[in-house]
């Protein structure tokens, strides 16, 4: 167990992930036809997770930090580290967000709607075991 607790930055960046997560649930489940077909929603949904996703980044690259260690070089060696230190109990799913962030990031016009509404529909409990997972490790 890490002794720093929730400190504000942790805590700040825990909540974005959940109000991200509060709008994207709003939502209600969505078809891969609905979000080809409304540009807006499509936009928001991608946005949202691109927006948690970093946050998630952000939080693993901030524990690293307290813990006396260099910052990762990567997103996916923050989330490593972080499964390392005993904070994350599993690299995979994480490890899938990352991937995902970096192919809106890096190929932004090809967003499959599928790919969209699965992770909108079927994966935001990964985010929620993250937040859960950070909490308890820090003791907060």
């Amino acid at each position: 167990m890490i002794t720093m607790g929730l400190n504000g930055i942790l805590l700040r960046k825990l909540r974005v992930i959940e109000r991200v997560l509060a709008e994207l649930q709003s939502l209600g489940p969505l078809s891969a036809e609905q979000l080809q077909a409304d540009w807006r929603i499509r936009r928001a949904v991608e946005r949202d997770l691109q927006i948690a996703i970093e946050a998630m980044i952000d939080v693993c690259q901030r524990i690293l930090s307290e813990k006396g260690q260099t910052p990762a070089t990567t997103a996916a060696e923050a989330i490593k580290r972080c499964v390392q230190l005993g904070v994350l109990s599993d690299e995979q799913p994480y490890r899938r967000m990352v991937q995902f962030r970096n192919f809106i990031v890096h190929q932004y016009e090809e967003v499959s709607p599928a790919i969209l509404a699965e992770l909108v529909n079927h994966r935001l409990n990964d985010f929620q075991q993250f937040i859960r997972e950070v909490r308890a490790y820090a003791g907060g």
